[in-house]
């Protein structure tokens, strides 16, 4: 599915004149030859997600305290979410159609206080295993660091990750680099999925 989400999007991005990619879906073209380099350019979470829509929700009642909101917003720091414990980021961006995610979710868990990332993700029920192999494998500690269900009525997985257990997270990294460390996760374990 990753490869032929990637190749999709190269075609689409080629369309408009600039392929800009993060580095790890730079070394995966490479890897999977699907594209010459001569008009790639790696770059910013801002610049991947350039059409990229947020806004912060409440999350007892899903309400939406702030929309539309600019991508300045992205230099935060993800500590945001601690000291704004009662609110969500919600994120769309057309480029998580590689990673087969519609939209995702960052919080801080009101209770564990751990840094959350909720999606649905596209893969098959077959995939299950594999899923369930890759999260244990790439997500750091001792104690199950995410959830995971088959969403019969959709045909998605409801995926739910600890990010901070993702390697390189940082308390102080900016929000921008905390959804691009989302992304890469999600695209790893999209390329990890077996055809």
């Amino acid at each position: 599915m990753l490869k032929a989400e990637m190749k999709n999007h190269l075609e689409k991005a080629q369309k408009e004149g600039k392929v800009v990619l993060f580095e790890e879906e730079l070394n995966y073209v490479r890897k999977e030859e699907l594209l010459t380099e001569d008009n790639i350019v790696v770059g910013t979470t801002a610049e991947r997600f350039s059409d990229l829509y947020m806004e912060l929700a409440n999350k007892e009642t899903d309400e939406v305290v702030q929309e539309n909101i600019d991508a300045i917003f992205l230099k935060e720091e993800v500590q945001y979410f601690e000291k704004n414990i009662d609110v969500y980021l919600y994120v769309e961006t057309k480029a998580f159609e590689v990673i087969g995610v519609d939209s995702l979710s960052l919080e801080v868990d009101s209770v564990f206080r751990t840094y959350e990332v909720l999606c649905g993700l596209k893969a098959p029920k077959k995939k299950e295993k594999e899923i369930r192999s890759f999260m244990e494998e790439h997500l750091s500690g001792d104690e199950t660091n995410y959830q995971l269900m088959f969403n019969g009525n959709d045909g998605i997985w409801d995926v739910n990750f600890s990010l901070e257990k993702v390697n390189s997270f940082h308390k102080n990294m900016e929000i921008g680099e905390a959804l691009k460390l989302a992304y890469a996760f999600l695209f790893a374990l999209q390329g990890s999925l077996t055809a």
